[in-house]
Parts: C-alpha cells; sequence; structure tokens
C-alpha cells in the first residue's frame, strides 16, 4: 500500500552526526536532522539494545557525556550501511513493505538501485521513494514475488518466538566460535540458520530495521564463508572474523 508524504523542514538543519553540548554539562546532543528515518531507528534500536540511556528530541538525540565513546561507535555501525537521505522537501510516497523477509527486501533494494530510482527506508521498515518515480516503482513492484508465498517465507514464522529464539541461539554460538578460530560444524551452521532467517519478516521483539541490519551482516559473513578464494564475497581470516564477531555482538542481547 502506497501512502502520500510531504516532508517538512527547518531553516537551522545541522550535518549529519553533528555534536553539540547544552551547556550544562549533563548531555551530549547528536543532531541527525538530515539521516534517513531507517538510520534513526536503527540507531535508537542499538542504543536500546546496549542498555545506553538517551532521549529523543525530534531527530535530535541526547546522551550522557560519559557514553560518548560508544554512542560513537554506535553511529559509525550505522553509517557503514546507511543510504543518503531523500530530499525532505519532496513529494514522496511510502510502500508499506516492512513485514516483507529479508531477502525480498533485499531483492526490491537492487532492483531499484539498477533503475536508478533513489530510496530510502523509513522507521517501520518501509520503503521511501519520490513521488515522481511511482510509476517506475510500481513496476518493479509487480515483478517481485508474492511475500506470502509459503515457498518464499520458509517453514518457520517469524511469529514463532520459541523457534526464532532457536535460531538466533545457534547462529550466536556459531558466530562466536568463527570469531575466534576456524569451526567446520559452526560454517555450517551459519549457512542453515541464516537461509530461514532471511526469508522471514521482523519477529517480536525486532524493529525493522533493527532485523534488516542483522540479517544483513549474517548474510556477509554466509556468503564470504562460502566464497572461493578471490571472489567477490570473499574476505581474509582477520576481516572474517571481524564480520563473525559483529553478528555476536548484534545478537548478545537476544540469546
Amino acid at each position: 500500500m502506497a501512502v502520500m508524504r510531504d516532508d517538512e523542514t527547518t531553516d537551522d538543519e545541522m550535518t549529519d552526526d553533528e555534536t553539540t553540548d547544552d551547556g550544562t554539562g549533563d548531555e551530549l546532543l547528536y543532531d541527525c536532522t538530515t539521516w534517513a528515518g531507517e538510520s534513526r531507528g536503527l540507531l535508537a534500536s542499538l542504543l536500546d539494545s546496549h542498555g545506553i540511556p538517551h532521549a529523543w528530541q525530534g531527530t535530535v538525540l541526547s546522551v550522557h557525556p560519559e557514553d560518548e565513546d560508544d554512542v560513537d561507535d554506535l553511529i559509525d555501525d550505522v553509517m557503514a550501511s546507511a543510504r543518503p537521505a531523500l530530499d525532505a522537501a519532496a513529494a514522496k510516497v511510502v510502500y508499506e513493505v516492512g513485514s516483507w523477509p529479508a531477502a525480498l527486501q533485499t531483492m526490491l533494494a537492487d532492483s531499484l538501485t539498477v533503475a536508478d530510482l533513489p530510496y530510502e527506508w523509513d522507521h517501520n521498515g518501509d520503503l521511501v521513494v519520490y513521488a515522481e518515480h511511482e510509476e517506475d516503482v510500481e513496476a518493479i513492484l509487480d515483478e517481485m514475488p508474492d511475500p506470502d508465498d509459503p515457498d518464499l517465507v520458509g517453514d518457520v514464522s517469524a511469529d514463532d518466538g520459541i523457534a526464532v529464539h532457536e535460531l538466533l541461539d545457534r547462529l550466536f554460538l556459531a558466530s562466536g566460535k568463527l570469531a575466534s578460530r576456524d569451526d567446520a560444524a559452526s560454517v555450517l551452521a551459519v549457512d542453515d540458520v541464516v537461509g530461514t532467517l532471511e526469508r522471514m519478516g521482523p519477529p517480536f521483539g525486532f524493529e525493522a530495521p533493527q532485523w534488516r541490519h542483522l540479517v544483513g551482516r549474517s548474510v556477509v559473513l554466509r556468503d564470504a564463508l562460502a566464497a572461493a578464494p578471490g571472489a567477490e564475497d570473499s574476505l581474509d581470516d582477520d576481516e572474517l572474523r571481524v564480520v563473525a564477531g559483529d553478528v555476536r555482538d548484534l545478537l548478545r542481547t537476544y540469546v
């Protein structure tokens, strides 16, 4: 379902990730006005999962000064996968795809990229595009598989909390081992679990941007483990352990 939207802007927008002090020394402010909605949503989810106290004043993030280093690290993680925000003043159309499986969202994003159509994901995980490109986007969506197709969504439902927890636990253990050493059984576990997770929509307890980020990093790990040396998706041993550690750390608060 598409929804028309016009966004308001202010004259005092600051640059991405600008920090300010309120003069009291009691809080540190990050102005995220120009970020895409998905990026703000992902940062909020990561702050929650890491137990970092924070508050939002519109699109301005407030944190304690002693948490600055941790917040900066999380912002680096978000920015590493962030897309440029669309022009806030332009008319837009929103497509409600936040509940789609991650693999289908990736397919949609790839098609939009090939067609050179700018887009972003909002804080609900829905697709946002310029209204002037609506017909082109509709044509792409018409060619997409049915998100409710049983063959696409797989055997495990995102609503099955026990099954989802078991999958995340397996991935946590496997990625933890791979972060420190080679382990053939863990390689097989990553391949099996990630193949299931990417066919799910966001389970209970996950925001859509947070789920897409987790599945995206897990897919990078899975593809790197399966890649032949020198292939596009291949990583050296040190890079592989870093990605495995990232996946483990993302999962830590859920298992």
